[in-house]
């Protein structure tokens, strides 16, 4: 983890309010695995006060990375508006990642919306090795305009499977469908199940896992302030222990940690 200035390479946008930002200068970055974070802060003065949690997209060998952002808010409005040669403030990478790719399994790589790059990176990991027929990307969203970087996966040679809850691209629904499609294809295979993307996805996809007795790793959305686990803010209630932290415990966890916890543990009880 470092803490270092990056500057803006390319800042593409990619409809529906969704951009693709390329920094340079970001050699620290290049261990980096899929699942992981970084912190970003331009020079905004005190507004917006603290740094906005990213996961990574793609990291080059050349000291260029990538993230994927829509903008919701003041923070990724603004960053919306990088202009080339722009600094760029960056901390990490930080968190836990998803397992590396194996013969040994059919990774299942569910994304939703913005919860789309270490699912995307993941398959890219899987294709540089030679393991492109092991994985399949699932990609939801609620229309096309969600759906984005699609040219980037199919490039990898991995299986690409879409569901749009308007039918507009895919199959019509929500992504767990999908899921639950290629689950039954697979049936009888040694299958994990890896996703991002909103926290109500992943917990409905963490629940078809375990009714399936599927290994299922989930990179849990969380508010962050710091990244390091010194604020304490991105709680969430855990099994092993009352809380873990998602920038500092995760934000990939086994599904068995954090699915269907009591929301409000008793700090008293031992866990």
């Amino acid at each position: 983890m470092r803490y270092f200035e990056a500057r803006v390479v390319e800042n593409r946008s990619l409809g529906g309010g969704y951009f693709r930002l390329s920094l340079g200068g970001c050699h620290a970055l290049e261990t980096s695995q899929p699942g992981q974070f970084v912190m970003l802060r331009g020079d905004w003065e005190r507004d917006p006060l603290l740094p906005r949690a990213f996961s990574l997209l793609s990291v080059g060998t050349d000291g260029e990375a990538a993230i994927l952002a829509k903008t919701v808010g003041r923070g990724t409005a603004l960053l919306e508006r990088a202009v080339a040669g722009e600094s760029i403030s960056v901390l990490g990478p930080l968190g836990t990642q998803f397992p590396s790719p194996s013969a040994d399994f059919v990774d299942l790589l569910v994304g939703g919306g913005v919860g789309i790059p270490p699912v995307l990176m993941q398959g890219q990991r899987a294709a540089q090795a030679g393991l492109a027929a092991r994985s399949e990307i699932l990609y939801g969203g609620r229309g096309s305009a969600d759906l984005v970087l699609l040219e980037q996966m199919r490039s990898f040679g991995v299986g690409l499977h879409l569901a749009t809850e308007d039918g507009s691209v895919g199959r019509k629904g929500r992504i767990t469908l999908e899921l639950e499609a290629r689950l039954a294809v697979h049936a009888g295979k040694a299958v994990r199940v890896m996703a991002c993307g909103p926290n109500a996805m992943l917990w409905a996809v963490g629940r078809i896992a375990r009714e399936r007795g599927v290994p299922c790793y989930l990179s849990v959305e969380e508010q962050m302030a710091c990244g390091i686990g010194v604020c304490l803010g991105c709680a969430v209630p855990a099994h092993s222990r009352p809380f873990r932290y998602v920038c500092k415990d995760g934000p990939v966890f086994e599904a068995s940690e954090v699915l269907d916890v009591d929301a409000k543990p008793q700090f008293g009880s031992a866990k």
